[in-house]
């Protein structure tokens, strides 16, 4: 039933698009000069022995494709339809076979006609297919005015790969089954390409060598492609949707997913890149722990100096009690120089200078005590 409604919504369409162009009855313009019959259904007693079979004078008036690429979201399907409008301009009246081909893969396929008239309505018909080629039998009178109108629906399955370029390739000929002439009325192309697709989305039509085709005529939404006098015996439509931003909310949330998780990383990896990027502030660190190494070093080497220079006058003067007191500071002395030679604050150079030093004051003080007696 859903079908049957978009078959008839195109029927519409497509008499608005004509809008008279074609002066066929029923089409708005000059209609009252035109007796339009209001009872469908009716056709024409069919005089078989003044029919032909052959399809050389059966030409297409307009033909209006469809493409819808927002079912693709659900389904990675592409849904078309064509409205199809014969016209037989022979000297005798056409009763044989219609031929229309379909893309590889096609599926649900459906075909209706309608006439072209004031309430007219679409009437599901019977249809036979050889491979890629959909045929039905009819009956088109010779340079009728009320030619019908033909919907094929089908559905065309898209590959799983991935890719976010989808494809539908029509071909308007195929030598020796399908040959039909696109000869137009006067401003109303003969080809008309109308694709609901995301906003996001571009449109590229290529022919059957490759070469990119230009439509005549492209409406304000970049939803209508109008083609005059067509050259091209085959059109493949190509909907390619952005990767800047992927369609569905599955893919922004993933984009969101992805965003925290570079945060956090940044947050937990502050203070090392902080580091690598203010080498200033470790050469500060080192100058000051230089600095206060070189402090203590030069404190050492004054109080060894000073030593020394107490050391020269051999200690003349100082009693028992005095040497005993001051070899205790001796000791003593050695002991925190050991202490911090150990701990890395003292070079091997500075440590034994001073620690000779010390053991030089020793030794005199000893000397001077055992002279004392």
């Amino acid at each position: 039933m859903k079908n049957i409604i978009k078959i008839i919504i195109s029927a519409f369409l497509i008499i608005l698009l004509a809008n008279g162009a074609l002066g066929y009855a029923g089409m708005g313009g000059n209609t009252s000069n035109i007796n339009i019959p209001q009872v469908t259904g009716n056709v024409t007693q069919i005089d078989l022995n003044n029919t032909t079979e052959s399809d050389q004078d059966i030409i297409m008036v307009q033909h209006l494709i469809e493409v819808d690429a927002n079912i693709l979201k659900a389904t990675n399907t592409l849904f078309i339809r064509e409205t199809l409008i014969f016209r037989n301009i022979g000297t005798k009246d056409f009763y044989g076979n219609l031929k229309t081909s379909i893309p590889d893969g096609s599926d649900n396929i459906s075909l209706a006609r309608s006439e072209m008239m004031t309430g007219g309505g679409m009437v599901p018909i019977d249809f036979s297919q050889n491979g890629n080629i959909v045929s039905w039998k009819e009956y088109v009178e010779k340079n009728s005015n009320l030619p019908f109108l033909y919907a094929v629906e089908y559905s065309v399955k898209q590959g799983a790969d991935g890719s976010n370029t989808e494809t539908f390739s029509k071909k308007l000929a195929v030598p020796a089954i399908i040959n039909y002439k696109y000869m137009e009325k006067p401003d109303l192309p003969a080809i008309v390409v109308k694709i609901a697709k995301p906003q996001e989305s571009t449109v590229k039509f290529i022919d059957e060598n490759g070469n990119k085709i230009g439509a005549t005529e492209v409406d304000d939404k970049g939803e209508i492609f109008r083609f005059s006098s067509p050259q091209f015996k085959e059109i493949t439509v190509e909907i390619s949707q952005s990767s800047a931003i992927l369609p569905g909310s599955q893919n922004y949330t993933m984009i969101i997913v992805i965003v925290i998780g570079i945060l956090i990383i940044l947050v937990f990896s502050y203070p090392y890149i902080k580091k690598k990027l203010n080498p200033d502030e470790k050469i500060s660190k080192i100058s000051k722990k230089t600095e206060g190494k070189t402090n203590k070093n030069a404190n050492v080497v004054k109080e060894s100096a000073k030593d020394n220079a107490a050391s020269s006058g051999k200690y003349k003067g100082k009693n028992a009690e005095e040497l005993e007191d001051l070899k205790k500071q001796f000791l003593s002395k050695i002991k925190d120089l050991e202490k911090k030679y150990e701990s890395g604050d003292l070079l091997d150079e500075e440590y034994e200078d001073t620690r000779s030093s010390y053991q030089g004051n020793l030794k005199e003080i000893e000397k001077m005590l055992e002279k004392i007696g």
